[in-house]
């Protein structure tokens, strides 16, 4: 009877770094010759939930398991698998947020990781100390601290509008500003993302949409085709009254809607006009090539 040849160490490295978080973990345990390997190697993760409810109380989700680290009865860090809801206590010599740091950054601080998708609450200040990772996609909320990303995320979900190079490098951000909260999306901080698609998903005033016009035109590096779009209840003939009386925009018509035009450069333009739901009415900003809208026959 044949016995199977061990993997060679080039295999064994390629299979160890893409499969499971569980599965590297339960070898990790298994297999003693494998550890240094499976320490360095990154990780290719479909999520990572993390969640700042104080800084003695943080809670980390990497895939179907759970890691709590808080102060009860000592310092404990709580693991619970969620497929199963097996779980295990362990006292910590470190702080909650020492121990989170350290175990965060011990799994993802590695040169090639890749995460499909991030949830970040209040999101603790040491994440910031990662490497840079691949991220797909991304939801934040309420956090001042961001995971420095080693390549332009594809999708952001976001509830406020800040400086932080993270946002400005996406290829699309959503922006939807809670209700209860008297803070609107900032013209100044968006007219500096440099996103394909920037979409606002709170009401936004037709002097804050001429504003970012404004700072758009200025910008010749603006990549082409890159748009704003945003929830706006005001008709936007009141955009345009702004837009042509204060940047002298041209009365312009694109693909049969109404349109303002202004010049960027000599092959750039940026082209205003609005774009109707079913249930909502959104302004379109557009960087466009010069010539993309034509001027309108009075």
């Amino acid at each position: 009877m044949s016995r199977s040849k061990p993997l060679t160490y080039q295999s064994a490295k390629a299979v160890l770094e893409y499969i499971s978080f569980w599965k590297r973990k339960h070898f990790y345990t298994m297999c003693p010759a494998i550890r240094k390997m499976e320490e360095i190697l990154p990780y290719h993760l479909e999520l990572i939930h993390l969640y700042s409810v104080s800084q003695d109380d943080i809670i980390m989700a990497i895939d179907s398991f759970r890691f709590h680290f808080w102060e009860y009865k000592g310092n404990q860090m709580v693991m619970i698998n969620l497929s199963t809801d097996e779980r295990v206590v362990r006292l910590t010599y470190l702080g909650p947020e020492q121990a989170a740091e350290k175990f965060l950054l011990y799994h993802l601080s590695r040169e090639g990781t890749r995460i499909k998708k991030v949830d970040l609450i209040t999101g603790p200040e040491f994440i910031s100390k990662c490497i840079p990772i691949a991220i797909k996609n991304m939801t934040v909320i309420r956090t001042g601290a961001w995971f420095p990303a080693s390549i332009p995320i594809e999708n952001v979900e976001v509830d406020t509008t800040v400086r932080e190079e993270t946002l400005k490098m996406a290829k699309h951000v959503t922006v939807e500003i809670p209700r209860h909260i008297a803070e609107r999306a900032n013209p100044e901080i968006l007219s500096e993302w440099n996103c394909k698609l920037i979409q606002i998903e709170s009401w936004i005033k037709s002097e804050e949409v001429a504003d970012y016009c404004y700072k758009v035109s200025k910008r010749t590096d603006r990549p082409m085709g890159s748009t704003l779009m945003a929830i706006h209840s005001s008709p936007v003939e009141l955009v345009f009254d702004i837009l042509h009386s204060k940047m002298n925009a041209r009365k312009t018509v694109l693909n049969d809607r109404k349109c303002a035009t202004i010049a960027i450069d000599e092959s750039t333009e940026l082209n205003v006009y609005d774009s109707r739901g079913r249930i909502r009415s959104y302004v379109v900003v557009e960087v466009c090539a010069r010539g993309t809208a034509i001027d309108k026959v009075v």
